[in-house]
């Protein structure tokens, strides 16, 4: 997950984009790309190769043919990409639960984009989920991560650490029971 202080683009100066989810599409390459930059991945240790970001983006797009993980480009009404979100099958210390992850461009940082994306994948995992508890793992440092799980009714469990990409990171969880 990433947000960083705003950089305002002249296209969102005036109001938060109208924000939408589009199933996640071959197009779509094209922004893993761009959000596989150093400032984009500042809480996630390092950015990826190219061969594991192809791999990814193949995992995104089987996903929707075998059930998870259901990933999403996050986009305005114009179809312009603002970034990406997604949820996935995982398990924590209450057992089984959805993941959820992430990502908005630094142009679309700061004028509501991560709020609603978020708003929008929880009614998707409400609509197509079990009724699983959902949880959300920003770095500590990621103060504008950590506030949008606080936004969108997650409560904080606890800190843990976790190998990632062959590095320890701290992480919050955050925890948004479902049933």
């Amino acid at each position: 997950m990433s947000s960083h202080s705003s950089r305002t683009d002249p296209r969102f100066q005036d109001a938060a984009p109208d924000v939408r989810l589009r199933r996640w599409t071959d197009v779509d390459l094209a922004l893993l790309h761009a959000i596989n930059t150093p400032e984009m991945t500042e809480y996630l240790v390092a950015a990826e190769t190219g061969a594991q970001l192809a791999h990814r983006h193949e995992r995104y797009l089987r996903g929707w043919d075998v059930g998870m993980p259901r990933m999403f480009a996050v986009v305005d009404a114009a179809g312009r990409s603002l970034g990406s979100i997604g949820w996935w099958e995982s398990s924590w210390e209450s057992g089984e639960c959805y993941e959820l992850g992430w990502s908005v461009l630094p142009e679309a940082q700061g004028r509501g984009v991560a709020t609603r994306a978020v708003a929008l994948v929880l009614s998707d995992i409400a609509a197509c989920g079990d009724g699983r508890d959902v949880m959300a793992c920003p770095s500590v440092d990621n103060e504008a991560s950590n506030a949008l799980c606080r936004t969108a009714g997650f409560s904080l469990a606890t800190t843990l650490e976790e190998e990632f990409r062959g590095e320890r990171l701290t992480l919050n969880v955050w925890v948004l029971p479902r049933s």
